[in-house]
């Protein structure tokens, strides 16, 4: 599947902390830190680029429906050209049974179609994040699926509400 991720023009450059919320019929955006789904902590000023995915950039099946991806990508912009890719999956709030494997699901899928579109060798840190704002942290049980999902992306995969970009 072609995705072609600089057809956008949504591209949001951040060097602060801030919040995304999703809303489910538009793409992802972002917010204050204290009201979004996820919090992005960015307490060095890193070059952030927020880019929405979903609703926001084609990714088409090969008989030409549109598939199911996360919602948005943040590419952190490090010192020696180094670049850190934070792919994330942004869940209902509310929602208590199933999320987890319906997010791991769209991450895993935008991913892989990434990979078949771009070369991401020079990608220093590859992180994907699933968030729900009423599961905010991930428990133990879920270790097994994440090696599953680093295994067959080559992405560290974090069950958790904030994304700590960190020196």
């Amino acid at each position: 599947m072609k995705i072609d991720l600089f057809s956008t023009t949504c591209f949001e450059h951040r060097t602060d902390s801030f919040g995304i919320y999703d809303d489910s019929s538009l793409p992802a955006k972002v917010i204050p830190i204290d009201n979004g789904t996820a919090k992005v902590e960015n307490v060095d000023g890193f070059s952030i680029y927020f880019v929405p995915l979903d609703k926001n950039i084609k990714c088409l099946r090969p008989d030409g429906t549109q598939e199911s991806q996360c919602d948005a990508l943040l590419i952190c912009l490090r010192p020696q050209n180094k670049y850190d890719f934070y792919f994330l999956e942004l869940k209902e709030a509310n929602k208590t049974s199933g999320w987890i494997p319906d997010g791991t699901k769209q991450l895993k899928t935008t991913i892989l179609n990434f990979q078949d579109n771009y070369s991401l060798l020079c990608i220093s840190r590859k992180l994907a994040f699933l968030a729900n704002k009423s599961h905010p942290y991930y428990h133990s049980s879920h270790k097994e699926l994440m090696e599953k999902f680093r295994n067959e992306t080559g992405f560290r995969l974090s069950i958790c509400a904030t994304i700590s970009i960190k020196k």
